[in-house]
């Protein structure tokens, strides 16, 4: 009898995930539809166009991505005409790593309507993979009514929507970075290096990331996490160059032209700009002052455990969005992770006064970012202002955290998880 009752209980469940996993492939079809539906009547996506006219002419005609005559296609195909880089136009480069053919290729053998509703569905799902992730970093468990509004933030906050709608990687990239922290505090090490040798798709943003996670993870002779690591970035730039030799230096050309048409620019920069003096020094030595300060974080992350790797990441992924020359604000989706910190914080300090005090925090950010955009935002180009209060408020909150989230005695009595004892 009891043999019996627990077959009926193992079909119950089949039957429950057979379900589920439709219901999940009819969302996911809905959203496939509803994205081809807007690119038919919104078109654009030119971040996206981009990349797909690239890696469509390598692996269709044997064309390198970076060859001008690629870009020209791509200006064509925007303007009517060759671009102005004089008048700030965008040349549309390549402009990204050959390794990033992993995510580009496979959507550049389709018509570009359909790869660009393709693309957009899979950015959707990365915020929405980001936020629940970010979460789980976080260690914050809110009431259903909070998460609920936390995924809704996650998907419509400004960096995020706007990457979307442009066909940015940033999204992409967020993810990669977040779930490799996250395989890390889950000591999944072999899938936190090979997320992190993915993330050169887009070195900007991975460039102290990735040092970082190495110099932590020697200090916790986490020897998986550093030979999947560098493993995984010697076998895709292996691979690359044996297929294409001279995309290095033809890469670095089009990264050394893209500052002279582009204005996205850091917060530093604006500030600089903002402050009596020289901007260019100014701009420099706030830099210089926030890579020592990060530099003095990572030295007192040596060998501790994982709240303060997660705090310290959270701040390496803030201050390179701060310091690298040319950024842009949909790069700010890496900042999710620490934002779910700093609600955890505010739950846990506060209980039910905190949730409700995370929630206005979250509500201020999502209609503040959008009321700023649309009240500064020139033609179709947003304002340098954009670039200041999601770095600031991340800064201040991570700041304020600090003591408690590494070194509240509660706290630490949690971050005893079995794999750092």
């Amino acid at each position: 009898m009891l043999k019996g009752k627990m077959l009926a209980l193992q079909r119950s469940s089949t039957l429950v995930r057979f379900f589920f996993t439709l219901l999940v492939m009819a969302a996911v079809a809905g959203l496939v539809f509803a994205n081809y539906q807007f690119v038919l009547q919104a078109p654009g996506g030119n971040d996206f166009l981009a990349r797909w006219m690239g890696a469509r002419a390598w692996l269709l005609e044997g064309m390198s991505p970076y060859d001008p005559q690629v870009s020209l296609r791509t200006q064509q195909v925007i303007y009517g005409r060759p671009a102005r880089p004089e008048l700030g136009e965008d040349v549309a480069h390549f402009v990204y790593p050959l390794p990033s053919m992993i995510f580009f290729g496979p959507f550049a053998l389709l018509p570009f309507t359909l790869a660009r509703a393709l693309w957009m569905t899979v950015l959707e799902l990365a915020l929405l993979g980001l936020g629940l992730v970010s979460l789980r970093i976080s260690g914050w468990s809110p009431r259903r009514p909070t998460l609920t509004l936390f995924l809704f933030f996650s998907a419509f906050w400004y960096p995020g929507f706007r990457a979307v709608i442009l066909g940015q990687f940033a999204a992409i990239e967020a993810f990669l970075l977040a779930a490799a922290l996250y395989a890390i505090q889950a000591r999944q090490d072999g899938l936190a290096g090979a997320l992190l040798a993915l993330s050169i798709a887009k070195p900007n943003v991975a460039f102290l990331i990735i040092p970082f996670v190495l110099i932590w993870g020697i200090s916790r002779r986490r020897w998986a996490l550093i030979a999947s690591t560098l493993g995984g970035i010697g076998f895709l730039l292996g691979i690359s160059v044996l297929l294409l030799p001279q995309w290095p230096l033809q890469w670095i050309w089009q990264v050394l032209s893209y500052t002279s048409y582009t204005a996205t620019v850091p917060a530093t920069a604006v500030l600089a700009e903002m402050l009596p003096g020289n901007a260019t020094w100014i701009q420099w030595a706030l830099s210089l002052l926030l890579l020592a300060y990060l530099l003095l974080e990572w030295g007192a992350s040596w060998g501790q455990g994982m709240r303060r790797f997660q705090w310290v990441a959270a701040m390496t992924l803030l201050i390179t969005n701060l310091i690298v020359p040319r950024t842009a604000t949909t790069n700010y989706l890496v900042f999710l992770p620490g934002l779910a910190m700093i609600f955890a914080v505010m739950n846990d300090r506060w209980k039910t006064k905190g949730e409700v005090a995370a929630a206005v925090l979250m509500l201020v950010l999502l209609v503040g970012l959008w009321a700023l955009f649309l009240a500064t935002v020139e033609g179709n180009l947003e304002s340098p202002l954009m670039y200041i209060p999601l770095p600031a408020t991340l800064l201040l909150g991570l700041w304020w955290i600090r003591w408690w989230y590494l070194r509240s005695p509660r706290l630490l009595l949690e971050d005893e998880t079995p794999w750092e004892r």
